[in-house]
């Protein structure tokens, strides 16, 4: 048992080596295995750390729509995760985690996006959502690489799916035919300035999705996760 813990130790500490060390040969070589070992449990910004801590807070907000077009409010959804997960918890667990990294990371890639290719993913697609948007996000000029457009096409896929899942588990009188989701960002207020009025809130919107869900997705226990948040 000791010589299985010190192999499984050895190769964690190989592999986070790997992972926040500079691009390597091997790091290359090993970046699909990488990926899965450490993302998303062991993924750490090095922002949070001096000299230049992170100072914006993201948060993810998400609505359904009828198919009339009638939309239900917005709700920050990850600020209901932080606050049934982490606030006021004197041991948080994970479930504060998933919609904040997820609206950063989204907000990482598409705030490197051409002001052409951020009017696509700010339109309107009801079918065939995500081949259309790739179509064209293609089309127009930009700087953006072919590996960033995918990244970008999948976070915007997956923000779909949490939508999707969202709207069946509060939908009330309303049955949601679409969805459409914002990323917010607030810029935090230093600490020494921390009796000035709080900032306002920036949005980036995107357009509206159908309902979406990946393989394998679990709308029952999703349901009684938002069910428990909401307590």
């Amino acid at each position: 048992m000791a010589i299985l813990l010190a192999l499984i130790v050895t190769v964690h500490a190989a592999a986070t080596f790997l992972w926040i060390a500079p691009r390597n040969a091997i790091s290359t070589a090993l970046s699909g295995p990488l990926d899965r070992a450490m993302d998303p449990m062991f993924q750490q910004n090095w922002s949070l750390f001096a000299p230049t801590p992170i100072n914006v807070a993201n948060s993810l907000e998400v609505r359904a729509l009828d198919v009339e077009l009638a939309p239900t409010p917005w709700v920050d959804v990850t600020d209901l995760e932080i606050s049934a997960n982490f606030t006021h918890h004197l041991l948080p667990n994970r479930a504060s985690l998933p919609t904040r990294m997820l609206a950063a990371r989204a907000h990482a890639q598409f705030s490197k996006l051409s002001d052409a290719e951020l009017e696509v993913l700010g339109g309107h697609y009801h079918q065939d959502a995500w081949p259309r948007l790739a179509e064209a996000l293609e089309a127009v000029d930009g700087p953006s690489s072919q590996a960033r457009l995918d990244l970008v096409i999948e976070y915007d896929r997956t923000m779909a799916a949490y939508a999707t899942e969202f709207a069946r588990a509060t939908a009330t009188g309303t049955e949601p035919a679409y969805v459409q989701f914002r990323v917010a960002r607030v810029r935090v207020t230093p600490y020494i300035r921390r009796d000035e009025q709080s900032h306002d809130p920036s949005y980036y919107t995107f357009g509206r999705r159908p309902m979406y869900e990946f393989d394998r997705q679990d709308s029952d226990r999703f349901a009684r996760a938002i069910e428990r948040f909401q307590q």
